[in-house]
């Protein structure tokens, strides 16, 4: 009988030492990012039967258990996921947005202004020198901001490339570690162990991997645990990962000055590449900007400048510069190779190739060489003739872009506009992201965080049933020994 209850004391006594411990443990990591709360999870111990009645044999541990819920910790890699994705698309569209921004500066709309007037001064003064070096001026002026935009776009679309190549290395390292806990987490498990804090581990790094897009997390049918990119397909199976690499891809039909853009493919497979299939996260973000922004951006630029170009060109040749021209009784001007090109220039260089217009925009060098080559009139030796910088000014207010639905400056403010629309959203979105992930982290915090209030009641509660457990042995002794002294 003594010997029952010194077992049934030794049950308690080490049940009540291990909570202590499990207890100081979760006390000790109140402030561990990621840790979760760990209990012990107690059964009473197999009874055993003895004539008429069953008695108990105290208590056995269970298992160690931390505090966790997977659906929780899905909905919260869920919400990281949308809060980096606003996050990072609010940072790169500012960016984008300021390379338009014209409330400090002279933004392409008031320049663009700025060479249509001085046309309409060069129609009223169509002799003076002075007017013609200003719409020199203003052209070069429009020229540079053209060139400024596109340098601006090109850096935004290389910097978003640098950040996908650093991205995907942070990517496979975080893949390698989750692999390696995969492994550590089963050779605890396998020999009946409970790896709590390698899971907290692993719980942490696919937080981390979540930042960069949606994750789906199983374990199949062999028990490996499965981490995948959501629409691409696994990246780490239990002990392997996947590496990620990253290539160069020059777009069909683009120019060949084109140097390309960072494509995700996996290193074992380098020709297929699934970037086009990452919808959130930071990579989801950085792909839209550079895909959808950056690029239409350009297109819309260019659309521009080739417009700007061939409309005003197309005016210009008919016109004349202002040269003395010899002319026939009839007034038609006669050849004579040996005066200068007075007629058929061109104000801006062509060819012009559309799809780098903004990169490539230029004077024409007749222009560049001498301002009288700037065409003002429709006839030759006609001083007061006005026609062709009226026709050009006129250019400011017609539809001549889009198939003639569009002037310029209507193309402008649209594209200005739908940027500063995207970035508003992102703003609003990101809002939005931001209360939805504290929630869930209000979840997570709740199911799985460190109360040192209730721990240190736990402490207590666990003292005390230490100190019961002991007594229990120590009666136990007592008792031994009271039948021991009975014996002869």
């Amino acid at each position: 009988m003594s010997g029952d209850l010194l077992n049934i004391g030794k049950s308690g006594l080490f049940t009540a030492k291990q909570s202590m411990s499990t207890t100081s443990h979760n006390i000790a990591n109140a402030n561990t990012e990621g840790f979760s709360r760990q209990e012990v999870r107690t059964e009473t111990g197999t009874a055993i039967q003895e004539g008429d009645y069953v008695i108990g044999r105290g208590v056995e541990i269970q298992s160690i258990r931390r505090q966790h819920d997977e659906l929780i910790e899905k909905k919260l890699n869920n919400s990281i996921t949308a809060d980096k994705y606003n996050e990072e698309r609010t940072n790169q569209l500012d960016q984008v947005e300021e390379i338009f921004n014209e409330i400090n500066s002279d933004g392409m709309n008031k320049i663009l202004n700025r060479f249509f007037n001085s046309m309409r001064e060069l129609a009223n003064q169509p002799d003076n020198q002075a007017v013609r070096s200003v719409v020199k001026e203003n052209a070069n002026v429009v020229v540079g901001d053209f060139h400024r935009i596109q340098d601006n776009l090109d850096n935004n679309r290389n910097s978003i490339n640098k950040k996908i190549n650093l991205t995907t290395q942070e990517i496979n390292s975080l893949a390698s570690t989750i692999a390696n806990l995969n492994k550590e987490i089963n050779i605890q498990e396998v020999t009946g162990g409970m790896a709590n804090d390698l899971r907290d581990q692993r719980d942490i790094a696919l937080r981390k991997l979540s930042e960069f897009f949606p994750l789906q997390t199983y374990s199949d049918s062999e028990g490996q645990f499965v981490v995948s990119i959501e629409g691409v397909g696994s990246i780490v199976s239990g002990g392997l990962a996947q590496q990620l690499a990253v290539g160069s891809v020059v777009k069909e039909g683009s120019s060949s000055v084109d140097k390309g853009n960072a494509e995700i493919f996996f290193a074992n497979r380098p020709s297929h590449a699934f970037s086009d299939k990452i919808k959130n996260g930071t990579l989801g973000a950085l792909l839209k900007t550079r895909n959808d922004e950056i690029e239409g951006l350009e297109k819309q630029l260019n659309d521009l400048a080739h417009g700007l170009v061939l409309s005003t060109n197309a005016i210009h040749r008919r016109g004349f510069a202002n040269h003395p021209v010899p002319i026939d009784a009839l007034g038609n001007p006669l050849p004579n190779n040996a005066q200068k090109k007075v007629t058929g220039i061109n104000f801006f260089k062509e060819p012009l190739d559309l799809t780098r217009a903004a990169e490539y925009i230029d004077i024409s060098d007749e222009v560049k060489e001498d301002v009288n080559n700037i065409a003002a009139g429709l006839e030759a030796n006609k001083p007061g003739d006005n026609r062709i910088a009226i026709a050009i000014s006129k250019l400011q207010h017609e539809k001549v872009l889009d198939s003639g639905t569009t002037t310029f400056e209507e193309q402008y403010l649209k594209s200005v506009g739908n940027i500063g629309l995207q970035a508003g959203k992102a703003k609003i979105d990101g809002e939005q992201s931001a209360g939805i992930l504290a929630q869930a982290k209000s979840f997570k915090e709740r199911l799985s965080g460190v109360s040192l209030d209730e721990e240190a009641a736990n402490m207590v509660r666990y003292q005390n049933a230490y100190e019961a457990s002991a007594k229990v042995i120590k009666a136990s002794d007592e008792m031994f020994k009271a039948v021991m002294s009975l014996l002869p």
